[in-house]
């Protein structure tokens, strides 16, 4: 099932997230808006603010403030998004050239800096100090995750305990608030709000697993990005640390002179890519994202029945199905 089937029962919603979007981050300052109108456009799947509506309204809620806090998050998401390329030098995003690609870093800096402000105004205005004290607590999480991978950057010593953390604040903290927002706007207990915080953690990991193993072997255009990024970007993700974990020294090296050089070759690409198969760090790393989907799925068991319901499990497959 593919996202825009998913979403079909909140596609209004989704209508509406962005209207808000453009609505809230405007600016008397041309470039700002030149730059703001380029990423909005460069949409991707809206996965955050989808998250957000259909937690909402699974908890109950059905009011217009899901699709504002949905934007909300996707400004959150969206200001991480800029910060991380002009850190990783990254030319493309979502197969279009990246904000820093087109205006430069300082510009990409400072209008992620404004997405990140307009998130805060959109919260300030709302008043609710559970979702102020949510979303600030991820911004200060994905920061730290983001500081962890760069410290981590080039680094074959890395173990998977310390990968998971890396992704564990970069990408799944987000995506629990994102869930954690609608079960606020729905004033469910304290138990379903935690579910469904787990519910988005967990697929936020999942997630994040799966864009690794796609890194290496997924069609560009279905990517988004160049196979191989992660690797060129020094980027040691999981497929990588099983592989380094069972390699001997010789291939063990292969993967180290790779990992540090300036510029991969296609050869070496090639050949890392060998170990990996090798070892079967693909496969592990497929593996491991299916299970935390299936810790994810399990965390919805207690809400009844409902089309939210059936989206955010079929949210969970699609996850990982849209690799295969």
């Amino acid at each position: 099932m593919s996202m825009d089937q998913i979403c079909l029962p909140i596609q209004h919603d989704l209508a509406s997230v962005e209207d808000v979007l453009r609505r809230e981050t405007t600016s008397s300052v041309e470039i700002i808006t030149q730059v703001i109108q380029y990423m909005i456009a460069n949409k991707g799947k809206r996965m955050r603010p989808a998250l957000t509506i259909l937690a909402a309204r699974m908890a109950g809620y059905h009011g217009e403030a899901a699709a504002t806090m949905g934007a909300m998050m996707e400004m959150v998401h969206t200001a991480s998004l800029m910060h991380d390329d002009v850190i990783d030098n990254a030319a493309v995003r979502r197969g279009r050239p990246s904000a820093n690609a087109q205006w430069g870093n300082q510009i990409s800096v400072l209008v992620g800096d404004f997405f990140w402000c307009k998130a805060c105004e959109i919260m300030v205005r709302h008043a609710n100090p559970r979702i102020l004290k949510a979303v600030t607590n991820t911004i200060t999480a994905t920061t730290e995750g983001e500081v962890l991978e760069v410290v981590k950057s080039n680094d074959i010593n890395i173990t998977e305990e310390e990968y998971l953390k890396v992704i564990q604040l970069k990408t799944a903290v987000l995506l629990s608030t994102c869930c954690q927002v609608g079960a606020i706007l729905g004033d469910v207990s304290e138990s379903y709000e935690t579910a469904m915080k787990r519910y988005g953690f967990d697929l936020g990991i999942a997630f994040q697993l799966a864009d690794d193993y796609l890194d290496y072997e997924a069609e560009e255009e279905r990517l988004g990005k160049t196979t191989g990024t992660d690797l060129r970007e020094g980027k040691v993700t999981l497929p990588l640390i099983v592989a380094l974990k069972r390699a001997d020294d010789t291939q063990r090296q292969s993967i180290k002179d790779a990992a540090l050089a300036k510029a991969i070759t296609p050869r070496q690409f090639k050949d890392v890519l060998a170990v990996i198969k090798d070892h079967n760090g693909l496969t592990y790393t497929a593996d491991l994202a299916r299970h935390y989907i299936a810790k994810a799925k399990s965390h919805l068991e207690p809400f009844k029945p409902s089309i939210e319901k059936d989206a955010l499990l079929a949210l969970a497959d699609y996850v990982i199905e849209r690799g295969e």
